[in-house]
């Protein structure tokens, strides 16, 4: 089994970034460990990572996503999280039918159920290679937010499930990406855009609970 892990940062290298990963990769020594450089100045020292000219976040998981490379999972992560433990062993228990995040929400930009589906937190976002290779990668319009909420719908209405992974791995709620300096118009803009692809609809139900 092998596992594609990809942090994608901006700035906070020392404080954030670099920690993360050197412990994904001292408790999970066999994973693919890959830091995306989102356009952060001064840019991150060498580190297999991979430098971008700043995009949104589902752009950056698609450029480092290798989707030519033979990974069975995608653990797609935000840089302000810690790893305190192995995060391999669980995915080996875990169903190739089923995207995974941090937790569950039912209220996204006051969407709550009834209008659109519940879906999974996206601190980290483990999605197996059978769903990448039947709905693809992110929404790269979905530019400034939405681009889990937005996948985790595609992959509903593909016929996947979804579910939360109980991964050693906790997210510090620092939401760095705030911090560029255009990024409410960005995510006004992809709001909008969020709205007209998805408008309400009926709600699917809890999607863990209903083959269980």
């Amino acid at each position: 089994m092998m596992i594609r892990a990809v942090i994608v940062g901006i700035d906070h290298w020392e404080d954030l970034t670099q920690p993360f990963a050197k412990d994904l990769q001292e408790y999970n020594p066999w994973m693919d460990v890959i830091i995306v450089d989102n356009g952060s100045e001064p840019e991150y020292p060498p580190y297999q990572a991979q430098r971008i000219s700043r995009v949104g976040y589902g752009s950056a998981l698609n450029a480092a996503s290798g989707e030519k490379m033979p990974w069975d999972w995608l653990l797609c992560c935000n840089n302000d999280c810690l790893c305190n433990g192995n995060v391999t062993d669980i995915i080996a228990t875990l169903r190739d039918d089923t995207i995974y995040g941090n937790e569950w929400k039912f209220d996204y930009e006051g969407m709550k159920d009834g209008h659109l589906p519940a879906v999974v937190d996206s601190a980290y976002f483990l999605i197996p290679r059978r769903v990448w290779e039947k709905i693809g990668g992110f929404d790269p319009k979905m530019e400034a937010a939405f681009e889990e909420i937005d996948y985790c719908i595609r992959a509903l209405e593909a016929g996947f499930r979804l579910d939360v992974a109980p991964l050693p791995i906790v997210h510090l709620n620092m939401h760095t990406r705030t911090e560029t300096p255009d990024y409410w118009k960005r995510w006004e803009e992809t709001r909008q855009y969020f709205h007209s692809k998805h408008p309400a609809r009926k709600d699917h139900g809890h999607p863990a609970e209903s083959d269980r």
